[in-house]
């Protein structure tokens, strides 16, 4: 556990804060986020149909460009979903299964780089597609780094907080919305 905490000290946030569900979806999703034909991999591709779907769920408004508020309710919506034993907080491996699709065991390899898109962050061995590993360094490491007083749980509170972070490093023309553009750049950058 030191090890994660360790790790999680050292890197910025990252990935997809592949943000918000529908309102009405009540399932965890079995596989990987974004790996939509459920190969075990998310390639460029799926991330950036994702994007886009996460996007387009979070912007309440319609008007193609996020607030800090509707990315917010978005984030609290998922804390919930991420909540399987209802406890109102989120543990490391509620939060890994959720993101990824399975539970954490060791942490192999590190997400890279702190300006890079989170696609290539989490791409550690530059293959053009993220696997389950993969996933799982990179959202250990978020984890911990939302978990403001080390406890190994997340409240709504912490997860919600985190976006704060997120949004001003999506945001780079600080003018406080997040439009389609800003967030594929923040999420995917260019992938091929």
């Amino acid at each position: 556990m030191k090890k994660f905490v360790a790790l999680g000290l050292s890197f910025s946030l990252c990935l997809t804060l592949a943000g918000a569900l529908n309102a009405g979806a009540t399932e965890i999703c079995a596989g990987m986020q974004g790996d939509a034909n459920r190969d075990g991999f998310m390639t460029c591709s799926e991330a950036k149909s994702f994007a886009v779907e996460r996007f387009t769920a979070m912007d309440r408004t319609g008007d193609k460009r996020l607030s800090i508020d509707e990315m917010e309710t978005a984030m609290a919506n998922i804390h919930k979903l991420m909540d399987t034993n209802g406890d109102r907080q989120v543990n490391v491996q509620e939060y890994v299964s959720y993101w990824c699709g399975v539970t954490p065991r060791k942490m192999k390899g590190s997400a890279r780089g702190n300006k890079q898109p989170q696609f290539q962050k989490m791409d550690s061995n530059r293959d053009g597609k993220i696997s389950s590993g993969e996933c799982l360094a990179l959202w250990t490491v978020r984890f911990h780094n939302a978990d403001e007083n080390r406890d190994g749980r997340l409240t709504t509170k912490e997860y919600v907080q985190s976006i704060i972070i997120w949004f001003a490093d999506m945001d780079p023309n600080r003018d406080s919305l997040v439009t389609m553009s800003e967030w594929n750049s923040y999420w995917i950058g260019r992938c091929k």
